[in-house]
């Protein structure tokens, strides 16, 4: 009776670990460092990015932020999500994950869930997307002038200044036009994208960004609206294809198929600007 006993009890403790649901931080794009030396580890010591998070069962992802994250090379972020996936995420393996994603980083994890979970081999139960640049940014769209708009907005001199310049291959992937046209962002195949979007803007960047927007990331982007465009709120709206077409009716734009808000943020977002999104924990929890 005691082997059965202890039989079952192992039993039962084996699947609740092979149950385990998995946290990936995936980070978005770096101004001082690389953030390579990140991936597959838990310690914020090791990885600054990520000051604040939730407390068990976690893992970070550690890519070059200074790059295109489809860049296909062995430190891009698509490809070091993918391995962190491959370990933690495996539906036949028994394994459940679910992704806390950071600006470039929105833009990461949703191209690798649309372009490499088709067969569904990853059980990705949802994403959060903070501040997400899914959509790219206008700031982006400015070619080389987008640096000096970035060394402003961040206050960036000396060696920052110089990382920022060496970051313009991740800066171009979010030319808005890239950034929406590398894969089909209704493709999410069955998982779910909770939306965090930020709402401070700068006075700098401002002029560039349509609509409502976090300092670099409009709510287009940020809410993952279909289309780019000026929204003051996410989940829909009407809205004109230039602000002074007033001969236009409005039409309403929705988000992306199986794209949310997240349940505690208000439709026009929460008060902090961009850089401040992925520190804050009160959204890094579970979405019941």
């Amino acid at each position: 009776m005691k082997r059965v006993f202890w039989g079952l009890a192992a039993a039962l403790v084996l699947s609740s670990s092979v149950q385990a649901e998995k946290v990936i931080y995936v980070h978005g794009m770096s101004l001082t460092e690389s953030n390579e030396k990140c991936q597959d580890q838990t310690s914020s010591a090791v990885c600054p990015y990520w000051e604040t998070h939730v407390n068990g069962d976690y893992v970070f992802v550690g890519y070059d932020g200074r790059k295109n994250p489809f860049g296909g090379t062995a430190a891009s972020g698509s490809v070091r999500l993918l391995q962190i996936l491959n370990k933690y995420c495996r539906k036949d393996q028994g394994q459940s994950c679910r992704l806390i994603d950071d600006s470039l980083g929105g833009f990461t994890g949703a191209g690798t869930v649309s372009m490499y979970n088709k067969t569904g081999i990853y059980n990705i139960l949802y994403a959060t997307q903070i501040v997400s640049a899914e959509g790219g940014s206008e700031i982006a769209n400015l070619g080389d002038t987008a640096i000096d708009v970035l060394k402003l907005v961040f206050n960036l001199t000396g060696e920052g200044a110089q990382s920022l310049i060496e970051s313009r291959d991740a800066i171009q992937a979010l030319v808005t036009t890239s950034a929406r046209g590398l894969f089909d962002h209704n493709r999410t195949n069955g998982t779910v994208f909770y939306h965090v979007n930020a709402n401070q803007s700068i006075f700098i960047a401002d002029p560039f960004l349509p609509g409502t927007d976090d300092s670099l990331v409009a709510f287009h982007s940020s809410c993952g609206y279909r289309t780019a465009g000026a929204f003051q709120r996410c989940q829909g709206q009407k809205i004109r294809t230039c602000a002074l077409c007033f001969w236009e009716t409005p039409k309403l734009v929705t988000p992306w198929d199986n794209h949310k808000q997240h349940p505690l943020v208000p439709l026009t977002g929460f008060d902090a600007p961009h850089a401040k999104g992925h520190s804050d924990v009160t959204y890094h929890g579970k979405i019941q």
